[in-house]
């Protein structure tokens, strides 16, 4: 393995090290992807024994029954998933297949809401393709979009925009009612009581135990190094703060050690995985207690932990993660970059940052302020790891394009092809940093 794992810029057009194409299908000088001549065409096909290559930029889908052992992350500099082929495969009287490759958008269930050419563009700007909008753009766009629908989410994953509407407004739709086109963006309305990222409800040194399907990294990392770090699993406990048995306990992944501008250092959990007590124990809640939550940042799904004194927390091991050294704010992300994420439950995922969701909570009609919560919109890539799993909650999202350890959120929830992590903006504005 080389020294780093990736050549060529921050983002799209980055180059993973098992990368093995002797071309590149990003045009640096057009900031956007292109497709393949069909010399470099045939290459691909011949040299993974595809069935079939579909090009859903900003990733290749290569259908192959012999993918190569170790799996690159790119193909060509371009993100690339590699799925098998069907057990058999239709085909059109013409000779055309019939099965699509697996569609790597999020597009769920469409609606006829999107008029053929009105209303016309409500933006006054284009989104830059493959390029993340700055926060007045954010701003503008939802204050346009409350002009003419009720939003609760906002995906802009470029080209396109997902516009997720509120099904408990009693509001009506007619068709072709509203814009096919928002800032350049072509839009897809979304208007189910599910969202469209339906299954979003998963929420360094080796492993004691590899975790698999069935199996989750229950080691006491205490007793065997007598410290602990990221990525170690940590539960709640048996009884809630006000005394009373609770029904079940939550196991989820310990994040980083943080420190404030006062000297304070505390651990990240999920807030989520700690709702009903503040105690904290390693591995199990029938292990050692390691501290008390003192602080919750409800909306980022952030619990700030005092460890106890006798407690050792190193950020410098994160199994195959990169070493936390700062968290980053949400601007401070092109897309186009990957991050690992190593859950006790899961292991190393590799994900890229796609895009921005915009979390819109209820509007009363008095209101005149826009509010909405900032998270970054990961698309997953199982192949030098898994799919991420319940209890992967809390772990950090580590900058692996290169080494500066760059933090851009914890696993907040995902599937096995998204995931959604709050920025951490506000979390940094409140002076905390990694230790």
């Amino acid at each position: 393995m080389p020294a780093s794992n990736w050549t060529g810029p921050r983002g799209y057009g980055a180059r993973h090290w098992l990368d093995e194409a002797p071309f590149s299908l990003w045009d640096s000088e057009k900031n956007d992807f292109r497709l393949p001549t069909a010399i470099e065409e045939n290459w691909l096909i011949t040299r993974y024994n595809a069935t079939a290559i579909d090009f859903q930029f900003p990733i290749v889908v290569i259908e192959t029954a012999s993918p190569p052992k170790t799996l690159p992350l790119t193909v060509a500099a371009v993100a690339v998933s590699f799925v098998p082929p069907p057990s058999t495969l239709a085909r059109d009287a013409s000779g055309r297949r019939l099965e699509p490759l697996f569609d790597a958008r999020p597009i769920g269930m469409p609606t006829n809401y999107a008029g053929p050419q009105k209303p016309a563009d409500p933006l006054s700007f284009k989104f830059r393709k493959w390029t993340q909008p700055s926060d007045e753009e954010l701003r503008v766009l939802v204050e346009q979009l409350f002009t003419f629908c009720n939003p609760r989410m906002v995906h802009i994953l470029c080209p396109r925009l997902i516009v997720e509407l509120r099904v408990d407004d009693q509001r009506v739709y007619q068709p072709n009612s509203l814009p096919r086109r928002i800032g350049g963006f072509a839009v897809h309305y979304y208007h189910q009581a599910d969202s469209v990222f339906e299954g979003l409800s998963v929420r360094g040194r080796e492993r004691l135990i590899s975790p698999t399907t069935s199996t989750e990294d229950n080691s006491d990392y205490l007793a065997a190094f007598n410290e602990l770090c990221p990525g170690v699993r940590v539960e709640s406990a048996k009884t809630t703060n006000i005394g009373q048995y609770a029904d079940l306990s939550m196991r989820t992944t310990a994040g980083i050690l943080v420190r404030d501008n006062h000297g304070h250092q505390r651990l990240t959990v999920s807030n989520y995985g700690f709702l009903h007590s503040d105690e904290v124990f390693h591995p199990t809640n029938n292990g050692r207690h390691i501290g008390e939550i003192d602080e919750r940042f409800d909306y980022l799904d952030i619990a700030l932990v005092k460890l106890n004194p006798a407690i050792k927390f190193t950020n410098a091991t994160y199994f195959e993660a990169k070493r936390p050294r700062r968290l980053l704010r949400s601007q401070e992300i092109p897309d186009g970059v990957f991050f690992c994420v190593d859950g006790m439950s899961t292991g190393a995922v590799f994900m890229q940052a796609q895009g921005i969701t915009l979390d819109i909570p209820p509007r009363p009609s008095s209101m005149t302020a826009i509010r909405f919560l900032k998270l970054r919109t990961f698309r997953g890539f199982g192949a030098l790891g898994s799919v991420p799993r319940e209890g992967i909650c809390g772990a950090p999202f580590i900058e692996d394009d290169s080494d500066e350890g760059g933090v851009a959120g914890f696993f907040v929830n995902g599937n096995a092809h998204f995931a959604l992590t709050p920025c951490l903006d506000e979390f940094i504005d409140r002076s905390w940093g990694v230790v």
